[in-house]
């Protein structure tokens, strides 16, 4: 956005758009109803989804885990509206660069700054799961009360400082997806769109983020066995294990995808599956809660289940979900000095 706010006639250098027309490559060839269509139903979709689990997670902020999970729902549902919902809106209509340059432009930056913070965002949660899995005590200092605020303002910060300082990603419809190069598919000369902070972050997410949740499945592994708290730790365990291979492992994906698409050629299918996953990084989470996150999946059944059984007497709450509805508040209580570490069977569980 520097060059777009700050910097006009550089800004008119790079990406002016007189060289040519888009309809030199006919609409027919820039539109992709079934896909613009499918992206557009998968993110609504995944946006409805993520308000319940919302809801739910606000319900335990009294957990460090559970504050970080809310922050990172709020950029997951951000950023939704850009990678899927106005990516399916481009695709329908068969944009590029040239067809609406303000407006991509803004979103371009908006999408890659949510996707930085997010995804930095995660990887402090995956260090939260570590530490208080290895020790309560360095949790409660690196984690405790205002101290998770610090955690949440770096990505906050940091995720602005792509917004402002760094070369956006640009939308074609000819790829369904976003590229550095404007002109892609007009004028290919690519190699003067670069964005090292980008890729640096994007290897880092796919280094890194995988790292600490094998290094956290490797610690929970060890544990496990020292333990020995029966089969029902086990059962937690695994859960935990699919929790964070699925979402670290979506992130990852989108991100390789996306560091190697700038700087070589790929298929089409790699291109828009590459956009799949950036969907799915941001969509995935609430399908992932509901599945495996017994905390969560309570909360939105009780939430969704009450109003109805109110209206309709042949449905009715099961007691020993009515017994646990005042969890949230009851252990705000505990917590009344602010956030604190919770034990990790009790807080992804």
């Amino acid at each position: 956005m520097e060059l777009f706010l700050f910097e006009p006639v550089e800004y008119e250098r790079l990406y002016n758009c007189s060289s040519y027309n888009i309809d030199q490559i006919p609409l027919g060839k820039r539109q992709n109803l079934v896909i613009g269509t499918l992206f557009l139903a998968i993110s609504i979709t995944l946006e409805i989804l993520y308000v319940p689990c919302m809801i739910a997670i606000r319900k335990h902020m009294d957990s460090t885990c559970y504050m970080l999970m809310f922050y990172i729902s709020i950029t997951d549902m951000m950023c939704l509206l850009m990678c899927g919902i106005v990516t399916g809106y481009l695709a329908i209509v068969g944009a590029v660069f040239c067809s609406a340059p303000s407006f991509i432009y803004i979103f371009g930056a908006y999408g890659f700054a949510l996707w930085a913070t997010e995804t930095t965002a995660e990887m402090f949660l995956a260090i939260n799961r570590c530490v208080e899995l290895c020790s309560t005590w360095l949790a409660e200092l690196l984690f405790y009360g205002k101290r998770i605020y610090l955690w949440m303002v770096f990505p906050t910060v940091y995720g602005l400082y792509a917004f402002i300082f760094t070369e956006p990603i640009l939308f074609t419809g000819l790829h369904i997806t976003w590229f550095l190069n404007p002109h892609i598919g007009y004028l290919n000369d690519g190699t003067i769109y670069r964005n090292d902070f980008q890729s640096v972050h994007d290897i880092l997410v796919v280094t890194v983020l995988p790292g600490i949740y094998l290094l956290f499945a490797f610690i929970l592994f060890i544990k496990g066995r020292i333990i020995k708290d029966g089969p029902p730790s086990m059962v937690s365990q695994k859960k935990i294990f699919v929790q964070v291979v699925l979402i670290s492992s979506v992130n990852a994906i989108a991100s390789g995808i996306y560091v190697v698409m700038q700087f070589v050629p790929l298929s089409e299918f790699l291109l828009v599956a590459g956009q799949f996953c950036w969907i799915l990084a941001h969509g995935i989470p609430p399908i992932i809660y509901l599945a495996f996150n017994k905390t969560v999946r309570r909360d939105v059944y009780i939430m969704l289940v009450r109003p109805l059984a109110m209206v309709l007497p042949c449905i009715t709450v099961p007691p020993e979900l009515s017994a646990t509805q005042n969890f949230g508040s009851n252990s705000r209580v505990a917590g009344a000095g602010g956030p604190r570490v919770v034990p990790i069977g009790s807080t992804v569980q």
